[in-house]
Protein backbone atom coordinates (compact mmCIF):
# COMPACT_ATOMS: atom_id res chain seq x y z
CA UNK A 1 0.00 0.00 0.00
CA UNK A 2 1.35 3.10 -0.62
CA UNK A 3 1.66 6.07 2.13
CA UNK A 4 1.14 9.44 0.56
CA UNK A 5 2.80 12.16 2.46
CA UNK A 6 2.15 15.89 2.90
CA UNK A 7 5.21 17.95 1.00
CA UNK A 8 5.86 19.67 4.37
CA UNK A 9 6.73 16.42 5.94
CA UNK A 10 8.77 15.09 3.10
CA UNK A 11 10.54 18.55 3.57
CA UNK A 12 11.21 18.32 6.79
CA UNK A 13 12.28 14.80 6.66
CA UNK A 14 14.47 15.93 3.89
CA UNK A 15 16.25 18.69 6.12
CA UNK A 16 16.90 16.14 9.00
CA UNK A 17 18.62 13.88 6.64
CA UNK A 18 21.05 16.42 4.89
CA UNK A 19 21.86 17.85 8.73
CA UNK A 20 22.66 14.32 9.98
CA UNK A 21 25.53 13.23 8.36
CA UNK A 22 27.49 16.33 9.60
CA UNK A 23 27.17 14.65 13.42
CA UNK A 24 28.04 11.40 11.69
CA UNK A 25 31.51 9.87 11.80
CA UNK A 26 33.42 11.32 8.73
CA UNK A 27 33.89 7.54 7.64
CA UNK A 28 30.31 6.72 7.32
CA UNK A 29 28.91 6.22 4.14
CA UNK A 30 26.49 8.87 2.68
CA UNK A 31 23.84 7.61 0.79
CA UNK A 32 21.30 10.58 -1.03
CA UNK A 33 18.14 9.82 -2.26
CA UNK A 34 15.62 11.46 -4.16
CA UNK A 35 11.73 10.77 -3.40
CA UNK A 36 9.10 12.50 -5.15
CA UNK A 37 5.78 13.12 -3.22
CA UNK A 38 3.03 14.10 -4.80
CA UNK A 39 -0.28 16.14 -3.78
CA UNK A 40 -3.73 15.18 -5.17
CA UNK A 41 -7.20 15.04 -3.79
CA UNK A 42 -9.83 12.68 -5.78
CA UNK A 43 -12.89 12.15 -5.59
CA UNK A 44 -16.40 14.40 -6.52
CA UNK A 45 -18.82 11.80 -5.91
CA UNK A 46 -22.14 13.54 -5.16
CA UNK A 47 -22.74 17.00 -4.63
CA UNK A 48 -21.01 18.00 -1.47
CA UNK A 49 -17.92 16.17 -2.62
CA UNK A 50 -17.67 18.18 -6.05
CA UNK A 51 -18.41 21.30 -4.34
CA UNK A 52 -15.83 21.28 -2.10
CA UNK A 53 -13.18 19.95 -4.86
CA UNK A 54 -14.19 23.06 -6.87
CA UNK A 55 -13.95 24.92 -4.32
CA UNK A 56 -9.87 24.12 -3.63
CA UNK A 57 -9.16 23.54 -7.88
CA UNK A 58 -7.51 26.56 -7.98
CA UNK A 59 -4.73 25.51 -5.72
CA UNK A 60 -4.05 22.49 -7.98
CA UNK A 61 -2.01 23.18 -10.91
CA UNK A 62 -3.65 19.95 -12.68
CA UNK A 63 -7.12 19.83 -12.75
CA UNK A 64 -8.98 16.54 -14.36
CA UNK A 65 -12.19 15.13 -14.92
CA UNK A 66 -13.29 11.53 -16.83
CA UNK A 67 -17.06 11.25 -17.72
CA UNK A 68 -18.84 9.21 -20.57
CA UNK A 69 -21.21 7.93 -22.73
CA UNK A 70 -23.78 10.95 -24.89
CA UNK A 71 -24.97 12.34 -21.19
CA UNK A 72 -21.33 12.98 -19.98
CA UNK A 73 -22.00 11.32 -16.79
CA UNK A 74 -19.13 11.26 -14.77
CA UNK A 75 -17.23 7.63 -13.43
CA UNK A 76 -14.67 6.75 -11.13
CA UNK A 77 -12.72 4.28 -10.25
CA UNK A 78 -10.50 4.85 -13.50
CA UNK A 79 -6.52 3.87 -13.71
CA UNK A 80 -4.29 7.10 -13.86
CA UNK A 81 -0.44 7.28 -15.15
CA UNK A 82 1.15 10.33 -15.82
CA UNK A 83 4.60 10.60 -16.78
CA UNK A 84 6.85 13.20 -17.52
CA UNK A 85 8.46 14.65 -20.76
CA UNK A 86 10.75 11.50 -20.86
CA UNK A 87 8.21 9.04 -20.25
CA UNK A 88 9.27 8.26 -16.34
CA UNK A 89 5.82 7.37 -14.40
CA UNK A 90 5.23 10.79 -12.21
CA UNK A 91 2.06 9.68 -10.25
CA UNK A 92 -0.13 6.80 -10.63
CA UNK A 93 -3.32 5.87 -9.06
CA UNK A 94 -5.52 2.96 -9.57
CA UNK A 95 -8.99 4.01 -8.63
CA UNK A 96 -8.98 8.06 -9.79
CA UNK A 97 -12.08 10.18 -10.79
CA UNK A 98 -14.75 11.40 -11.17
CA UNK A 99 -12.53 14.56 -9.92
CA UNK A 100 -8.88 14.37 -9.77
CA UNK A 101 -6.62 17.59 -8.98
CA UNK A 102 -2.39 16.80 -8.67
CA UNK A 103 0.05 19.05 -7.72
CA UNK A 104 3.06 18.55 -10.47
CA UNK A 105 6.21 20.62 -10.47
CA UNK A 106 5.94 23.20 -14.49
CA UNK A 107 7.03 20.73 -16.95
CA UNK A 108 5.11 18.64 -19.93
CA UNK A 109 3.70 15.83 -19.07
CA UNK A 110 1.15 12.87 -20.62
CA UNK A 111 -1.83 11.85 -19.02
CA UNK A 112 -3.23 8.45 -19.94
CA UNK A 113 -6.23 6.92 -18.06
CA UNK A 114 -8.53 3.79 -19.25
CA UNK A 115 -12.38 3.18 -19.27
CA UNK A 116 -13.83 -0.45 -19.74
CA UNK A 117 -10.92 -1.02 -22.34
CA UNK A 118 -10.78 2.06 -23.91
CA UNK A 119 -7.44 4.23 -23.10
CA UNK A 120 -7.54 8.08 -23.67
CA UNK A 121 -4.03 9.95 -23.74
CA UNK A 122 -3.52 13.90 -23.77
CA UNK A 123 -0.50 15.62 -23.32
CA UNK A 124 -0.40 19.16 -21.21
CA UNK A 125 2.25 21.68 -20.04
CA UNK A 126 2.40 23.18 -16.76
CA UNK A 127 3.59 26.46 -16.34
CA UNK A 128 2.57 27.61 -12.94
CA UNK A 129 0.16 30.25 -13.82
CA UNK A 130 -3.82 29.45 -13.67
CA UNK A 131 -3.46 25.79 -13.79
CA UNK A 132 -4.74 23.06 -16.46
CA UNK A 133 -7.67 21.67 -17.18
CA UNK A 134 -8.10 18.03 -18.88
CA UNK A 135 -11.06 16.14 -19.65
CA UNK A 136 -11.23 12.58 -20.69
CA UNK A 137 -14.51 11.76 -21.89
CA UNK A 138 -15.15 8.62 -23.62
CA UNK A 139 -17.59 8.47 -26.49
CA UNK A 140 -17.33 5.21 -27.97
CA UNK A 141 -18.79 1.83 -26.72
CA UNK A 142 -16.81 1.02 -23.90
CA UNK A 143 -16.15 -3.66 -24.37
CA UNK A 144 -17.88 -5.05 -20.91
Amino acid sequence: MKTQLPLSAVLLGATLFVALPSAANAQDAIVVETITATTYVNGGIGETEQATMRRIAKEFPLRIIFSAQRDGEFVADVPVVITDAHGNPVFELSKAGPMLYVILPNGKYKVSSRFKGLTESQETTLTGKDGEDLYFHWKGKPKM
